[in-house]
């Protein structure tokens, strides 16, 4: 209890970004004069401050620009203009956040994941879209511990299978945990009277993407 309520009484100092200078503001984009570009720019920046707080886990997400798409990178219809609007959205913002950390010393201490739910298919989807490709797909990893210009893995030719080192979540939490000092053959939590392992039975770190 005591811990929540200290969170709580913390959120309004951390939240008030009026001592933050123009020059900040400006480099996440918060003075952008596309709304939804404005607004990621400002989660970019609470999430810095969050993490000089020492948050330890903090989470982005993205803002639909359609308000009948409930995920905003699901495009199965008007794939150019639904990724061009979400990359502009969360481009200068992401850029920022990891030149901010590194100039206030903090990227090498901080882990930062981004990933989505599938990639797209190769091919296309009714005229302009593209379906879930569940079999070979990218994320990104930056800071905390990991080898930066490093690339693991890749698809075919057309960018549908994978072809080389192919790596499982399983394989990507194992990574994530063991960045974070966690040995995820260890870490187990309790339930219907069994010990279960957060990677399952599954998971190998992924050495080559470590510093």
């Amino acid at each position: 209890y005591e811990t929540a309520y200290r969170m709580q009484a913390a959120v309004p100092e951390v939240c008030d970004i009026s001592g933050e200078t123009e020059a900040t503001k400006a480099m996440y984009g918060l003075d952008s004069p596309d709304p939804l570009m404005a607004s990621y720019a400002r989660q970019a920046l609470l999430a810095r401050r969050l993490v000089e707080k020492g948050v330890r886990f903090v989470e982005l997400s993205c803002l639909t620009y359609d308000s009948q798409r409930a995920n905003p990178w699901d495009q199965h219809g008007g794939l150019k203009k639904g990724h061009g609007a979400m990359s502009n959205q969360v481009d200068q913002g992401i850029a920022a956040l990891i030149t901010d950390l590194k100039a206030r010393g903090l990227f090498e201490d901080t882990l930062i994941l981004w990933a989505g739910e599938f990639g797209r298919t190769p091919f296309s989807q009714g005229s302009d879209g593209r379906d879930h490709n569940p079999t070979g797909f990218s994320v990104w990893l930056a800071g905390g511990g990991v080898r930066g210009g490093t690339i693991y893995g890749a698809t075919d030719d057309l960018g549908y299978h994978v072809v080389d080192k192919p790596a499982t979540f399983y394989d990507l939490y194992a990574t994530m945990f063991h960045l974070l000092g966690i040995n995820h053959d260890k870490l187990t939590y309790r339930y219907g009277g069994r010990d279960f392992r957060l990677t399952d039975v599954h998971g190998t770190v992924m050495k080559d993407v470590l510093a």
